[in-house]
This record gives C-alpha cells, sequence and structure tokens, in this order.
C-alpha cells in the first residue's frame, strides 16, 4: 500500500512539473510571437497603445481601414477585431487595454455576435492565456464557472493554441495592417439571403456585457462609438439590431447604423462575400464612416 501511494504521488508530481514547465514555455512564446494571429492578440492585450482602438468581429477587422482613420483624425488607430468573436471577448480585451492606458476613442461594431445566443465558452479561446490578468477569470465564471478548475491546467489553458504559437514565433503567416486584415476577393456570384425562418433568440449575459463595456468605458472617462458596417442583406434584417440599438440609447451611447448603406450595398465589387467587405469596399466605406466620427469628436 505505501508503495502505491508513493507511485501515484510520483505520477501527479510528474504531471504537476510537466503541466508548470509546458506553461513556461507557452508564456515564453506567447510574450515573443514576432506577429500573426497571436502576435496580434498579444499586441492589444499587452502593447497597444493607440489614440483610437476598434473592436469587434471579422466585420470590424475587415471593414475599417486605421490608415484612414489616422490620414483623416491625425489620431493613432488599432483596430482589434477578432474573426469570430464578439463582445464577451472584447470586454476581456477591454479590461486588459484601459488597465494599461486611456485612449481617446473606443469604436464598436456589433454584430449577432454581440446580442444573440450561441455557444459562448468559444468565445474564452483567445483569453485562455490572460487568464491570470485582473478582471479576466470574472468573464470565465460568467460563461462557465466549471472553465476556472480547467484553467488551473497549463496543458489545458494552451492546448489549443500550442502549434499557433510556435508557428507565429518562427514564420508567422497572417499579415495585419495595425490589425486590420484586407481581402481582396470580389464577390463574382449572386447571394442568397440566409435570414432564418425563426427570431434569434436574444442572450441576456451579452446583453450585459455591452452594459458592462460601456459602463467602464464610461468610470474610466473614454468616449465611445458603436455602430453597424454594411452587409449584403442589411435591408432585409430589420429589427437585427434593435437590442444593441436600445442599450446605447438607454445609456446615451451614439449609434450609427450603416446595416444597409445604399452606395455600398448594391456593389459587388465592394464585397468578398455576403458578409464582408473587401479592401476596395472596406476602404470607401472607411472613408464615410470617419467623417461621421469626425463630426462627433468635433461636435460631442
Amino acid at each position: 500500500m505505501k508503495k502505491y501511494l508513493i507511485k501515484t504521488a510520483l505520477f501527479f508530481a510528474i504531471i504537476a512539473a510537466v503541466d508548470f514547465a509546458f506553461g513556461k514555455v507557452c508564456d515564453y512564446l506567447r510574450d515573443h510571437t514576432k506577429g500573426g494571429f497571436s502576435g496580434n492578440v498579444h499586441y492589444i492585450c499587452e502593447e497597444s497603445n493607440e489614440d483610437i482602438v476598434m473592436m469587434g468581429s471579422s466585420r470590424m477587422r475587415h471593414h475599417y481601414v486605421p490608415q484612414v482613420f489616422e490620414d483623416s483624425l491625425g489620431l493613432t488607430c488599432y483596430n482589434a477585431g477578432i474573426d469570430g468573436n464578439g463582445i464577451i471577448l472584447s470586454y476581456g480585451f477591454l479590461e486588459m487595454i484601459l488597465q494599461r492606458y486611456t485612449p481617446k476613442l473606443i469604436i464598436y461594431d456589433v454584430t449577432g455576435f454581440d446580442m444573440y445566443v450561441d455557444d459562448n465558452t468559444k468565445y474564452l479561446a483567445s483569453l485562455k492565456s490572460y487568464y491570470h490578468k485582473d478582471g479576466i477569470p470574472e468573464i470565465f465564471n460568467d460563461v462557465c464557472p466549471a472553465e476556472r478548475w480547467k484553467m488551473i491546467s497549463s496543458l489545458y489553458r494552451y492546448n489549443s493554441d500550442f502549434l499557433g504559437l510556435l508557428g507565429d514565433n518562427l514564420h508567422p503567416l497572417q499579415s495585419f495592417e495595425k490589425g486590420y486584415w484586407p481581402s481582396y476577393k470580389v464577390m463574382d456570384y449572386e447571394p442568397e439571403c440566409q435570414q432564418s425562418v425563426t427570431s434569434p433568440v436574444v442572450d441576456s449575459l451579452k446583453l450585459n456585457y455591452l452594459v458592462k463595456f460601456i459602463t467602464l468605458t464610461k468610470e474610466k472617462g473614454v468616449p465611445i462609438v458603436f455602430s453597424a458596417s454594411p452587409t449584403w442583406f442589411g435591408k432585409e434584417y430589420k429589427g437585427y439590431l434593435d437590442p444593441a440599438k436600445g442599450i446605447c440609447e438607454e445609456m446615451g451611447i451614439p449609434f450609427i447604423d450603416n446595416y444597409y448603406e445604399a452606395s455600398i450595398c448594391s456593389e459587388r465589387e465592394y464585397w468578398s462575400d455576403a458578409t464582408h467587405l473587401n479592401d476596395n469596399g472596406a476602404r470607401k466605406y472607411s472613408g464615410m464612416f470617419v467623417k461621421t466620427v469626425e463630426s462627433l469628436i468635433n461636435h460631442p
């Protein structure tokens, strides 16, 4: 019995040592990425210091060109949009950014990821390696309380990130322009509207995080603008943005609705697919949108 207990203890000690060592290696890779997706996330969380921070999903990342804003406003700008993500991840980014410095403006592009029910645990992926930061464990607890026990293990924190971290240290494949990721494809087909037969279900947790996001910016004295960039079928989705619009109205936050912008939504040359603008469309839209931002800055 004694030998069994010793062997068991030794086994768990080895597992703990491996887990600790793996975590240290991954921490080093995270902090020394040369670019790519993990380098972009690390920059947002640990190094960004721009006057304007843009946040949201892939529609933010592909639709808003920081250089256009910098040229027009004379302010530095970074696009912190992340594909397939929304307010839960963005709130985590906001916590880490505001712990380091105070931007002059935040622009948030709203999508269904910020309002409607889906699998919220997927939004935690890019926050796992920053679980040690203030405010991040609370997000995990809100989304899935069981995650806090799993996060004890470095093997769990980095299990899906290791190869990406390694690649981004050796040879990053993705290239970003101040966070903006241009697409040069042109939609050469007629897309079909994928509007759901049933109405999407509002997610109270996400709406709560929209409120928390706005509240935190107000506490830090950071002006914020919510927006909805064009989508090809924006005209058909009436009422889709209402939950976020309602929160912005209640909290006195400007909401710029360009979900259906006729000059862009009628021209396929501006689109890579029915959801995302290509580089030509993004530059045209950014040139239009920055004028609205400029008027808000000059006449708040």
